[in-house]
């Protein structure tokens, strides 16, 4: 695949085959959510200094979106447990930290 067509599949506009394709062992997922939180810190880096584009800014953060809901990433738990910390690095959808909204019958 060539670098064009990568960018291609991260605008969105080339669709995606839904087969499996391979399966990952939780090393690799670990190894991608540790990609996924270094283009987190790259872009709150980047919106603090404004020294990028916004459509590079939009691409890298549609990138990390993509990541992040495709491998089903989690925000960690606030220190209560009863909010998400957006702030925190991201964890895997099994971790003791990950934060899930549960619905309060009233």
């Amino acid at each position: 695949m060539t670098s064009e067509e990568v960018m291609e599949l991260i605008k969105g506009d080339t669709p995606m085959a839904t087969e499996l394709y391979e399966e990952l062992t939780r090393e690799e997922v670990e190894t991608l959510l540790v990609l996924h939180n270094c283009l987190d810190d790259m872009l709150e880096e980047i919106g603090g200094c404004f020294d990028i584009t916004l459509s590079t800014m939009r691409i890298l953060q549609n990138s990390m979106w993509k990541l992040r809901d495709t491998l089903k990433f989690r925000p960690q738990a606030d220190d209560e447990g009863n909010r998400p910390a957006h702030w925190k690095p991201y964890v895997l959808k099994d971790d003791p930290r990950a934060w899930y909204y549960e619905e309060v019958n009233a």
